[in-house]
């Protein structure tokens, strides 16, 4: 029998016979198995912002920008080849949440380079969420999404009633003649926001859907809302599933109105001076001038503790109405008067003398009647960022002048925050759980000792990306 072969390279054909004479196969080409995907951060201290305890040498699991595990080392085993940060020493906090802020001032259209620069301090504080309080959803929303590095931004939509808009020029008399003011709801559509009218005879579900059109995830009742407002307004936004806050006091609409009404949330503690008037009397109070002067004509730290008052905060305490005392941004206002050299009394700085003891002084009543607290700092993203409020200072404030304990007011700008956002963002934020977004911070410090050890920041991890405080405020990040 006649053998044949095919033509083969002479090196293939011996090496071939060889292995086959030895019983051996072809050597395979070894590939290297994948990484594992999974982020390990080891040994921290991990306080979880859910309410238990510290835990030492913790394991905290993170793949596709969520948490997929955070305790003990027993109950999170670290996978093999998972990538492994050790934080042995260090703290590691759920990211921080300011949930009251204003980022979107346009001048002649533009927000400039603000914007971009406030975004990405606020995320080397440590902040990685933010709620815009007062803007255009459309404008900022489609803004930021073009940034790189900045916190998750929810953006409220601003309502208001027909005397907000229509209200006429109203002249204020000054030693230098007579100054006219235009309607609120104009001044604010120069910066660029877009409030939206509603009176009796619209439809509440229309606001609610262009709300969500605009990208809204929640109404911010603004000024000039009576209680049967409120609660329409309240009503159709809960249908859709969106949360509705308010100032303290949304003129003639007091906050216990609001609080009954269902409303969410309501903002600004010098806003409960609304609880000393009558529904008659907050009805006349149609500008900004008529209620600061009305305010500091009435909020003393004595006031504070008017049975009117007390009757509100612990209606809210029993409804679950959250407060968000906004105290950093008056006492700013304060420092800004007593730093001007020429001294010129003004209704303004009346107001604001005022509100600043009364707030505090309401802010700790709400928290001895078991009132939530939401730390928003009314923070706004123009200006000297010295002048600017911050989330670090108003928790300074209710710690030190409200004496909150540091674990509670973490607690405020963590998982209580994430409540007062709400909607499906809220059951995402706050914690450090299974199944939340990555959103962490690494401290060198324990901040339950001492609030200002948040100052202390290793780094920030907003779904999973870690930044550096220098990076961000360096400009690196925009790389």
């Amino acid at each position: 029998m006649k053998l044949s072969f095919s033509v083969l390279p002479s090196a293939f054909f011996l090496g071939t016979l060889t292995l086959s004479a030895c019983g051996g196969r072809p050597p395979q080409s070894r590939i290297a198995p994948a990484p594992n995907p999974t982020l390990a951060i080891v040994r921290a201290n991990l306080w979880d912002g859910t309410g238990r305890a510290v835990v030492p040498n913790a394991v905290t699991l993170v793949r596709g920008g969520r948490i997929v595990c955070a305790g003990t080392a027993a109950e999170c085993p670290v996978p093999p080849r998972a990538r492994i940060i050790n934080a042995q020493g260090q703290w590691l906090i759920p990211g921080l949440i300011d949930s009251h802020v204003h980022l979107l001032f346009l001048t002649a259209g533009s927000a400039g380079e603000d914007l971009s620069l406030d975004l990405r301090d606020l995320l080397a504080q440590g902040i990685t969420t933010v709620r815009d309080m007062g803007t255009n959803p459309a404008e900022l929303l489609g803004r930021v999404n073009a940034l790189t590095a900045t916190p998750r931004v929810y953006a409220m939509q601003l309502v208001a009633g027909r005397r907000f808009f229509f209200n006429g020029f109203q002249g204020t008399r000054t030693s230098r003649g007579t100054v006219y003011h235009q309607p609120p709801a104009m001044t604010m559509q120069s910066l660029g926001w877009t409030p939206i009218l509603y009176t009796r005879d619209t439809d509440p579900d229309s606001v609610v859907e262009a709300a969500r059109s605009a990208g809204a995830m929640g109404l911010k009742l603004y000024a000039q809302l009576d209680l049967e407002s409120v609660r329409k307004l309240t009503e159709a936004a809960h249908r859709a599933g969106m949360p509705v806050w308010g100032h303290a006091w949304v003129q003639p609409a007091s906050a216990l109105e609001q609080a009954t009404a269902g409303q969410d949330g309501v903002v600004h503690a010098a806003g409960l001076a609304g609880e000393l008037f009558s529904a008659e009397e907050r009805d006349t109070l149609v500008n900004d001038g008529n209620l600061q002067v009305a305010t500091a004509e009435v909020a003393t730290v004595g006031s504070a503790h008017d049975p009117r008052i007390l009757q509100a905060l612990d209606s809210m305490a029993r409804l679950g109405t959250i407060f968000e005392p906004t105290l950093d941004a008056t006492s700013h206002s304060v420092a800004y008067f007593n730093s001007k050299r020429r001294h010129i009394p003004s209704e303004q700085e009346e107001y604001v003398r005022a509100a600043s003891g009364f707030g505090i002084e309401v802010t700790r009543e709400a928290v001895r009647r078991g009132v939530r607290i939401s730390a928003g700092s009314d923070h706004v993203a123009y200006g000297p960022a010295i002048e600017r409020a911050s989330l670090l200072g108003e928790l300074r404030l209710l710690v030190d002048s409200v004496a909150l304990t540091p674990r509670a007011a973490l607690l405020a700008a963590t998982r209580d925050a994430a409540r007062a956002i709400g909607g499906e963002p809220g059951r995402r934020l706050g914690t450090i759980e299974a199944g939340r977004y990555a959103d962490l911070v690494l401290l060198n410090k324990n901040p339950l000792e001492d609030i200002d050890n948040l100052d202390s920041i290793e780094w920030i991890m907003k779904g999973g990306r870690i930044w550096r405080p220098g990076q961000l405020r360096s400009g690196i990040a925009m790389r």
